[in-house]
């Protein structure tokens, strides 16, 4: 730990060697997993900054980092979850925006997808068949997206699940659905829309697990 806080005072020098072949932006995301010292010194700039990287050039990676500074050891971060959103989804909605969008087909049955925020579509199927292999990185983009939207939502972040839901919808009830339904998807695609169901429409407020509320005390004049 003493080794990553002290390199992590050269992640500015990181950023400054990302897209010259050097993998710079793994290893600043390496030293933030969960190492929770790093993630609270971390300067609202430098989120800034890889989302501004986001812009020019659609990498996975930058959304793998930004995730990283949303959980901890299993623990959300809700001042990064809710600072993210709204950099990077709803600043940038209009005309602009850095994440693919996705809607149901006129016949609800299937999905389409823009990566150019609307401008053109195409089938869900045909995405997933052209980059499923893993030689593309559109294909793996999306893959990084719905990551990044479960590292949002984790915790029961109820801004962020009702931006992502209802507000902006960039996924609806009925878009995880149809995914997760649709068997000519990728499985390991259809899986993390079910992941997807989970943090965002079931372990939501007000539901509650039936486990953690079981009563093992009573009175003793009551029990028959």
């Amino acid at each position: 730990r003493k080794n990553e806080l002290y390199t992590a005072r050269f992640i500015p020098f990181f950023q400054s060697q990302i897209g010259k072949g050097l993998n710079a932006e793994t290893m600043a995301m390496e030293l933030a997993r969960d190492n929770r010292d790093i993630i609270d010194r971390l300067p609202r700039s430098q989120i800034d900054s890889f989302i501004s990287m986001l812009m020019k050039e659609k990498d996975g990676r930058y959304l793998d980092f930004l995730g990283v500074l949303c959980v901890c050891d299993g623990i959300a971060i809700p001042d990064n979850q809710v600072y993210i959103c709204r950099k990077l989804l709803e600043e940038h909605q209009e005309g602009s925006g850095v994440v693919y969008l996705t809607e149901p087909t006129a016949d609800k049955k299937t999905m389409q997808i823009s990566v150019n925020h609307g401008k053109s579509w195409m089938s869900m199927v045909k995405f997933a068949e052209q980059g499923g292999d893993g030689g593309s990185n559109t294909y793996e983009f999306l893959e990084h997206q719905l990551d990044l939207f479960g590292q949002l939502c984790y915790g029961r972040n109820e801004y962020v699940i009702d931006v992502i839901t209802k507000k902006l919808c960039y996924l609806t009830w009925d878009e995880v659905f149809i995914c997760l339904k649709d068997k000519k998807l990728p499985n390991h695609l259809r899986a993390k829309y079910c992941e997807l169901i989970v943090g965002m429409f079931v372990d939501v407020s007000p539901n509650y697990s039936a486990l953690e509320t079981l009563e093992l005390s009573f009175i003793f004049k009551d029990v028959r």
